[in-house]
């Protein structure tokens, strides 16, 4: 980084290799891919093949939702009310439809803020079918190439190379590798460095006309009990004055939280 950005490392990228963290190692990011997502799908918006205030299923083709008024705004608030599938995580990333069946089950509360990595899992078959290629090629050419995020990816498999952590679980009161993968790309799917999502925290909004920037970090609906907001994918703490998203999953946890007027940006990666 240059001055005054700076990044640490400590502990190990592997136990039994005994192979030292470094900065530039790359982690699941699991949820803040839900962050990746919204941009990717509010370009699309921008470019006027999606409305936000439309049925998401006017746009979607082998998944579809029960419910279907629920639309693709309330997806990316979490208040549509959408299932999240069984199964989410496994040794491979499956087709989602071998996940969920054609039709994914509404029974949540609709209109209040209820988290849903079922939502987000159809918001990237949203992005698929729009755009006619998978949602990690989509998001890919939408999000993370514009902003030369280029040591993000979505993969298939826990990665088997040296930039790659290695996640553990503990069992028997011994540390075990992790080789399952988050099966949602589109809700948990990002592996990244903390200079690629410090990156993107400092440049999404650059990927938007300014009132849908806007618009994405403007509170949906706010939780009663805690008065945290949520906006079109981002966390939103008025009180605390910052944005963000948290992640979590087997082997990993990531945190990003933006200050600041998006320029102070913090993200740490366990």
């Amino acid at each position: 980084f240059r001055s005054p950005n700076w990044a640490l490392a400590r502990g190990w990228a592997d136990l039994d290799a005994e192979r030292p963290l470094q900065p530039d190692h790359r982690f699941p990011a699991y949820s803040i891919t839900k962050l990746i997502t919204a941009v990717a799908v509010l370009r699309l918006v921008a470019d006027g093949a999606v409305r936000l205030d439309a049925p998401a299923n006017d746009y979607l083709g082998p998944v579809r939702l029960a419910d279907g008024d629920v639309t693709v705004r309330e997806l990316l608030a979490h208040t549509g009310g959408v299932d999240t599938p069984a199964g989410l995580f496994a040794e491979q990333v499956p087709a989602l439809a071998t996940l969920t069946g054609p039709v994914l089950a509404c029974s949540g509360p609709r209109g209040t803020f209820d988290y849903s990595n079922g939502g987000y899992a159809v918001l990237g078959q949203l992005i698929a079918d729009v755009s006619g290629e998978p949602y990690q090629a989509a998001a890919t050419r939408l999000v993370l190439r514009p902003l030369g995020l280029d040591d993000c990816s979505f993969p298939a498999r826990w990665p088997d190379d040296p930039d790659a952590v290695t996640g553990y679980g503990l069992a028997d009161r011994a540390f075990l590798p992790i080789t399952e993968i988050c099966t949602l790309p589109a809700a948990g799917g990002l592996w990244s460095t903390a200079a690629d999502l410090v990156r993107f925290a400092r440049g999404w909004r650059g990927l938007l006309p300014a009132g849908l920037a806007a618009e994405a970090l403007r509170p949906q609906v706010t939780r009663p009990d805690t008065g945290v907001s949520i906006g079109l994918g981002w966390v939103v703490n008025q009180a605390k004055g910052v944005t963000g998203h948290a992640g979590g999953g087997r082997g990993g946890s990531s945190s990003l939280i933006v200050a600041a007027g998006g320029q102070r940006v913090h993200v740490a990666l366990t």
